[in-house]
Formats: structure tokens, sequence, C-alpha cells
């Protein structure tokens, strides 16, 4: 049936699409752009990498960072760049479309080669590692796992 409220909604729907579309190619430009600063680098002397602002400049912007702040401790806590911090945005929004359908449908489908990657990684059997998708389920694997009698605590 179609309605004013449909009608707008799939306008709506056809203007998200494209400022999403945009913020996207705006990504992948700008993490293109870190790519090539980065092979810049590996192609120029110690010397010329530190007298190169443009480089510099360009490596800057690619995080979101305070100017006001210096961090020292990279190693714990180093900032994400822009464009993964993007990423992890657009996959929250995505996520919470449909919170149910990207939860059973979307998230389950690599599950099994994660966790046989894991196993791998850990040098293990791929039954000894557990994904799990939210911290009730994790509880629930772990209590459902003990076998607990009448009166036990």
């Amino acid at each position: 049936m179609s309605n004013r409220r449909s009608f707008f909604q799939s306008l709506a729907g056809l203007g998200l699409t494209g400022v999403l579309s945009l913020k996207s190619i705006s990504a992948k430009a700008k993490s293109l752009d870190i790519a090539e600063a980065l092979k810049e680098m590996s192609k120029s002397s110690s010397e010329d990498i530190l007298k190169n602002e443009d480089l510099w400049n360009r490596i800057r912007e690619a995080y979101t960072v305070s100017p006001n702040i210096l961090n020292f401790n990279n190693g714990g806590v180093s900032p994400q760049p822009k464009v993964v911090q993007d990423a992890v945005d657009r996959y929250y929004h995505l996520s919470n479309e449909g919170p149910t359908y990207f939860m059973w449908n979307i998230l389950d489908q690599g599950r099994e080669n994660i966790r046989r990657g894991l196993a791998k990684l850990a040098d293990c059997s791929p039954e000894c590692i557990a994904i799990n998708r939210n911290t009730t389920e994790a509880l629930d694997t772990v209590i459902m796992g003990i076998s607990l009698e009448k009166g036990d605590e």
C-alpha cells in the first residue's frame, strides 16, 4: 500500500544510501592515501622521511587524536586510524539495524573458520575453543557445562 509515510521512508533510504556510499568512498580514498604514504616511506631514506612535511601531514590527518596531548604509550594504547574508526562505526550501525538477523545470520557465517584459525594459532583442537556472541551466551555455556546435582551450590 502506497502512502506518504512509505514514500518518505523510501526517499530517506535513498538519501542515506547515497551518504553511506560517499562515506565509504571517502574512507577508501583515505586508506589508499595512507597506504601510498607508507610505500613512499619505504622507498626513502630515514633523513628524507624526517624532512618530508607533506608525508607527515598525510599521516597526521589519518588520526583523530588531540593535538594538545602527547601519547608516549603507543605500545599499549595507540590510537586507531580514522579509517578503522569509520569501519567500526559502520559495522556498529549495520549490526543495530537488525540485531537478531545480524547476530544469527551474518556473524555466525564465518564462526567455524575463525574457530579453526584460533585453534591453529593456539596449537590446540578446535573443540577447545568457544566463541560466544555475548556475555549471556558465554555464562550459559559455562553453567550448562557444569554437572550440578540437587543441593549443589
